[in-house]
């Protein structure tokens, strides 16, 4: 009988310790599963605008290779063909990249021989800016060298500011801001 109650008293004890361990390691784990949280929606949210600032670099990369290989066409019109082709290959590989299902203007602001387009806004579309420059120069050595420059613009919106005003409300992280890409090629011809 003394040996039973021994044992009945000996699991107790254990069981008591198990409980006590299993209350601390929830515990701990409350204690790290909102800087986990955090640690996660900020990689998320960083390979989404990587993922992004590579899109819009190809995009850009594809306008200017487009006008690179074009003849300077900027007295024959406003915009001039070579400005429409960079427009229009830019807003296919914005949309085929699945980065954006609006449309860009078609009628740009600016003039020889700069013009920027901007989306259509309305509905979910996000605004953009797309800037071709087609007489862009810059120094090689002791020349002076003509080339393109096709700028995008656009705006990215992310979770980790929302994520952690929940934690910190006080806190003054931006909800979205604005990814920048430009790419400058020589022109081919003149």
């Amino acid at each position: 009988m003394r040996s039973q109650q021994n044992c009945v008293t000996h699991w107790r004890a254990r069981l008591r310790l198990l409980r006590d361990s299993e209350a601390a390691q929830l515990l701990e784990f409350a204690l790290v599963l909102p800087l986990l949280v955090v640690m996660v929606i900020g990689v998320v949210d960083f390979g989404a605008a990587w993922l992004l600032k590579d899109k819009l670099s190809n995009a850009a990369r594809d306008g200017a290779r487009i006008a690179a290989s074009q003849f300077d066409d900027l007295s024959s019109g406003s915009p001039p063909a070579s400005v429409k082709a960079v427009r229009n290959a830019v807003e296919n590989y914005l949309t085929n990249a699945k980065v954006t299902t609006c449309a860009v203007d078609t009628t740009p602001t600016g003039t020889v021989p700069t013009w920027q387009y901007t989306s259509t806004s309305g509905g979910t579309c996000s605004v953009f800016l797309l800037k071709i420059e087609r007489r862009y120069t810059y120094p090689n050595g002791t020349t002076t060298v003509v080339a393109t420059r096709v700028t995008l613009n656009y705006p990215f919106d992310w979770n980790f500011g929302h994520i952690i005003k929940l934690l910190a409300p006080s806190s003054t992280y931006a909800n979205s801001f604005t990814i920048s890409t430009n790419v400058v090629m020589t022109n081919l011809t003149n």
